[in-house]
């Protein structure tokens, strides 16, 4: 393996980044009720089928790319998802949405997880594992800009023809396929115990019983605040509307968050140089404040700017999770499935969380609700922060 083909997968990753994205999302519920008649009732099972999906594919998909091989997995996935937009083509109704939404979702199911292990044993084939927070941010930054400007400028051929938009996404979707298949596969060294292992009994081996409740406590934390971000924007829209912002304005505070999403994703690796439980106190603070701060003053501006920075915060975080992840199980052979649980307590919490949000927002309104629930998440995370603190000092992160 030389190191000239290592450094090929940065470039491919950067590139894999920007075309990994549904190019025709704003356009599938449209596409699926005025061509095939889906019913908003139809749309809601399609919904929920697919959040099942993804819950319960996330974990064994991730154990199965450690098991197979990440490249192999990453090729699967991404074939997956490349045929998974033909249904809106060729059977677009509620059938095919299904189908297509369920395909999706289990493809990148097998890429959750396996492309950034497969990108950390890259760079540790490369010498350059402490670079991992780093390039993966800039990757994330270059798949930002790239996908706005797709997501901006394919729905647009809607008008031309209703099946281009797809078409364009399937070739879209076919590049990741192509790009996966020329990956490299390093040469990382593993020693036999690790190979021989299982996922249970390798963790035993490396951590002990506090290690073990801590790393749940660190999944619990990152759970609770990435589901708090990616579903607490269901009701951004009402909010600006109940502040006084016009309509009008809403798709270009959407264009800024993406904007500083892309810029803020290359310099994300500076809270890296924080001690992990100094991170996960602003991670906790970062989302809980804010929502608090949105609910007591009621400041068009100051939610605009809150929401707006939200998904430039929450598009990389994750990252940061990772590489902890990834420094204390460093000779692992089970990165993919340690990445897939992570991402799984996500998913998890996203289910009682908007009906928690819901819950206070009935009871009050739609901008005080907000404040309860900051509230509620300080009252849930802390708690639990202080617990792996108390671990920490206890018994210290295990390394290998």
């Amino acid at each position: 393996m030389t190191q000239d083909g290592l450094e090929g997968n940065i470039v491919k990753y950067n590139l894999f980044k920007i075309f990994t994205k549904r190019v025709f999302l704003p356009l599938i519920t449209i596409h699926l009720t005025l061509v095939g008649k889906v019913t908003l009732e139809q749309l809601g099972i399609i919904a929920s089928v697919t959040a099942l999906t993804q819950i319960l594919l996330e974990v064994p998909t991730g154990y199965l790319a450690d098991r197979w091989g990440h490249k192999s997995a990453l090729v699967l996935g991404s074939f997956i998802t490349s045929i998974s937009v033909l249904p809106y083509i060729f059977m677009p109704n509620f059938y095919g949405g299904l189908i297509a939404s369920v395909a999706f979702f289990a493809g990148a199911s097998f890429g959750s997880g396996t492309m950034q292990a497969f990108m950390h044993e890259t760079l540790i084939g490369l010498g350059r594992e402490s670079e991992y927070t780093k390039i993966m941010a800039k990757a994330q930054s270059y798949g930002l800009l790239g996908n706005v400007v797709l997501i901006a400028l394919i729905p647009l051929t809607y008008q031309i023809d209703k099946n281009l938009p797809f078409i364009l996404g399937f070739l879209c979707a076919f590049v990741t396929f192509i790009l996966a298949l020329s990956l490299k596969k390093p040469d990382v060294k593993i020693s036999e115990e690790h190979i021989k292992a299982g996922f249970i009994s390798e963790l035993k081996k490396s951590l002990t019983k506090p290690a073990w409740i801590r790393l749940i406590l660190v999944f619990m934390i990152f759970g609770v605040v990435s589901a708090s971000f990616d579903k607490v924007i269901t009701y951004r829209e009402l909010i600006f509307q109940d502040l006084g912002v016009p309509i009008k304005y809403f798709g270009f505070i959407l264009a800024f968050g993406s904007l500083l999403a892309a810029l803020g994703a290359n310099y994300i690796h500076l809270l890296k140089k924080l001690k992990p439980k100094n991170f996960y106190l602003f991670d906790i603070l970062y989302v809980s404040i804010a929502f608090i701060l949105i609910g007591v003053l009621r400041n068009p501006i100051l939610s605009i700017l809150a929401f707006s920075l939200f998904p430039a915060y929450d598009r990389t975080r994750s990252i940061i999770f990772e590489s902890q992840i990834f420094e204390e199980f460093h000779n692992s052979k089970y990165k993919s499935t340690l990445v897939s649980i992570l991402n799984f307590f996500a998913y998890g919490n996203g289910i009682w969380i908007p009906l928690v949000l819901a819950f206070g927002i009935i009871r009050t309104n739609i901008v005080f609700g907000h404040f309860i629930f900051g509230i509620l998440i300080l009252a849930i995370s802390i708690p639990i922060l202080l617990v792996h603190n108390f671990l920490q000092t206890k018994n210290p992160p295990a390394q290998g």
